[in-house]
């Protein structure tokens, strides 16, 4: 595949005006990535040193073109972002999931791409339980991904991440023109547990997309912040938001037989300002990587910018595999795309 260039950072409504041309003169596009709702918390004066939500994720599209995730995230904007992802991909089979079903694994992004979790299959009434925990150590993060109604271990993942998280959010994740979710997504109970009281941190909340939340209030000082729900709706045209914006992300579809087919011009690529939650102009880079060779055993990086840029390609992982691999799926060995998002509370 061809070295990804740069169009330009522009509005939408700007963009629109230019690609027309370029499509009549024979130009092909990238495959677009785009955002759906989001709720988002940070930074704080503080840290965080826990975080907990159940993910209700409405069943999963019966097709799907791309690559779709739906994540909680937590990063300090210049290291690891936490994130465990429901995932839909052309085949889930890898999980054992079915039509309409999600995997789901404890997964984290930084300079190292991609580790993971073993995957678990979920249905799309299912209540995930996913809480990060930073622990006496005052380093180590661990994951834990469970059923909260019957108590069923679905993942879980150790890494040491460091302190200083100081923003959580949700994400809807669609890479690669994906097909976009189909049902609402419903986090319920999401407690975010600071080291010291942050009175104000609940002033930094913030909505994207048609996303809504209930219930904001706060404890113990200012210590403990709860949000009673948060309701991410289906994505549409209309909550979709285009972006290529600050953080190295990179998909390899997890079916070994399966290719990402990205058709790109060798001098025009979208780049587009993400209007994110109520951001008014990107602020990363632009997309500046060319497609490469995941070796046997990754899966490259997603996710938004509060996770570091790897300084060329996310590299190989170290003895062969990222985490704890894929569950009892095949490990891929397929190209992939770096992108870059954006975050919206660092």
């Amino acid at each position: 595949m061809q070295v990804l260039s740069t169009l330009a950072i522009l509005p939408t409504v700007a963009l629109a005006a230019v690609l027309p041309a370029a499509l009549q003169s024979g130009t092909k596009v990238a495959k677009r990535d785009s955002w759906g709702g989001s709720v988002s918390l940070g930074p704080t004066k503080s840290d965080i040193i826990n975080a907990v939500t159940t993910l209700i994720p409405g069943t999963a599209p019966a097709t799907q073109n791309g690559e779709l995730f739906l994540w909680p995230g937590m990063s300090n904007g210049t290291g690891d972002l936490i994130q465990t992802t429901m995932e839909s991909w052309p085949s889930n089979a890898w999980c054992g999931a079915t039509t309409g079903q999600w995997c789901v694994r404890a997964s984290i992004f930084g300079s190292f791409g991609q580790l993971d979790g073993t995957g678990s299959a979920v249905s799309g009434d299912d209540h995930v339980r996913i809480e990060y925990n930073l622990l006496s150590d005052d380093n180590t993060w661990v994951q834990t991904v469970t059923n909260a109604v019957t108590g069923a271990a679905l993942s879980n993942y150790s890494y040491a991440s460091g302190p200083y998280m100081t923003g959580y959010g949700t994400g809807t994740e669609c890479d690669s023109d994906c097909t976009g979710t189909v049902a609402a997504q419903v986090y319920l109970n999401t407690t975010i547990t600071l080291r010291e009281a942050d009175t104000t941190f609940g002033d930094t909340i913030a909505t994207g997309a048609g996303a809504t939340y209930t219930g904001l209030s706060s404890s113990e000082g200012g210590k403990v912040w709860t949000i009673a729900t948060i309701n991410i709706p289906a994505m549409g045209s209309e909550t979709a938001v285009a972006s290529s914006t600050s953080a190295a992300t990179a998909h390899s579809t997890p079916v070994e037989t399966a290719v990402v087919e990205v058709e790109e011009s060798s001098t025009v690529a979208t780049s587009v300002a993400t209007s994110y939650v109520s951001a008014s102009a990107a602020f990363g880079d632009d997309a500046d990587a060319a497609p490469s060779a995941s070796p046997s055993g990754q899966r490259s990086g997603h996710g938004f910018g509060g996770a570091p840029k790897p300084s060329q390609s996310v590299g190989a992982a170290p003895s062969g595999a990222f985490g704890q691999g894929y569950g009892s799926g095949p490990r891929p060995s397929v190209n992939t795309l770096r992108h870059k998002h954006q975050i919206p509370w660092n």
